[in-house]
């Protein structure tokens, strides 16, 4: 017995190698507009009618997915910290207290 009209079954879609391809530049370019990287294989995926999981292995594969550098963490953590001294000082200052803020 066929499973076809099964509520559940999953569906699969071929996609040929230019439109994997096409779907890995849009992902790259939201990204580049600013999307978080879920957020552009989603849309990607829901596009194509495949699932998310796909267009993020693809594009994992393509070797083209922007990664945070040592350099970059370092960075952004070291402006948090800044962030973080520079609420610690204002708190102080007007005497506020901010729920799991240390003064210190």
């Amino acid at each position: 017995m066929s499973g076809r009209g099964r509520p559940g079954r999953r569906r699969y879609t071929l996609v040929d190698d230019l439109t994997r391809d096409a779907a890995i530049e849009a992902v790259l370019q939201r990204m580049q507009a600013g999307d978080s990287f879920t957020a552009a294989t989603r849309a990607a995926a829901a596009q194509l009618e495949v699932a998310e999981t796909t267009v993020r292995g693809w594009v994992n594969r393509s070797g083209r997915r922007p990664r945070r550098t040592e350099r970059d963490v370092a960075a952004l953590e070291a402006e948090l910290a800044l962030a973080r001294e520079l609420n610690r000082a204002l708190a102080r200052k007007h005497g506020v207290v901010i729920e799991g803020l240390s003064l210190r």
